[in-house]
């Protein structure tokens, strides 16, 4: 009776957690709509408790804190959630480091937070950036739609040659990404600037016409509309 208590049990919980997983799934939309992407995160939130090791839960409750933090208005507010979202993003790796999930949006947390941490924090947290990346480019290197390209290769295009920067490779981050996801504009934008950098002016204008030519991912499109205008602006500079 007891063993078979126990499967009822286990039973319940894990149906639970799909179904928290569903409804949250549902309603994230990756900044388009803050209203059901704060419902998602207090949905996933109470899911992911302090005991939780459902890989599934965790890597969704670090990418929830990731656009939290990027809704918020304020320093703290934004620090408070990437922390949150570097912690359920460390649980998820500890339960299993060869999924691409748990260390992308780790990754991504903890670029969210040495944005707002100042420049000091950025230094300590750039390997780290980058190990959660690299390892994502491994793992799945088309997930997100080849986002861990686009962020080594702002890394590599931002970043002083002394931390460790290098435009060379942050061009060829971009190149290879756009193999995989030939569609996202955020990442020709990335390109684009990083072929300015490198005074590669035609080759720059040619990602920038077609960033603005190019329909917008409705699943995307605030981010993608403001790539677009990011580069009407940069075009209207040649």
């Amino acid at each position: 009776m007891r063993a078979a208590g126990l499967l009822i049990v286990i039973a319940s919980v894990l149906l639970s957690a799909q179904s928290v997983i569903e409804q949250v799934d549902r309603l994230f939309s990756y900044g388009e709509d803050a209203a059901r992407d704060r419902q998602a995160f207090a949905l996933i939130e109470r899911a992911a408790a302090p005991e939780t090791k459902d890989y599934q839960l965790l890597w969704r409750a670090s990418r929830a804190c990731f656009y939290a933090g990027e809704q918020a208005q304020h320093k703290d507010q934004k620090i408070s959630f990437y922390d949150r979202g570097i912690s359920f993003g460390e649980r998820a790796v500890a339960v299993d480091a060869n999924r691409a999930e748990g260390r992308f949006w780790l990754g991504a947390n903890y670029g969210g937070a040495s944005e707002q941490k100042g420049a000091f924090n950025a230094v300590r947290t750039i390997g780290r950036i980058r190990a959660e990346m690299e390892a994502v480019v491994r793992i799945e290197p088309g997930y997100e739609d080849a986002r861990a390209f686009q962020a080594l290769c702002e890394l590599d295009r931002q970043l002083p040659r002394l931390l460790g920067g290098n435009n060379t490779r942050a061009i060829r981050y971009c190149e290879q990404g756009l193999a995989l996801a030939p569609h996202n504009l955020e990442l020709k934008l990335a390109l684009a600037r990083a072929y300015l950098e490198a005074k590669r002016r035609d080759e720059a204008r040619r990602q920038l016409q077609q960033i603005v030519a190019m329909k917008v991912n409705p699943a995307r499109a605030h981010a993608e509309r403001g790539a677009q205008e990011e580069a009407r602006r940069l075009l209207a500079g040649f």
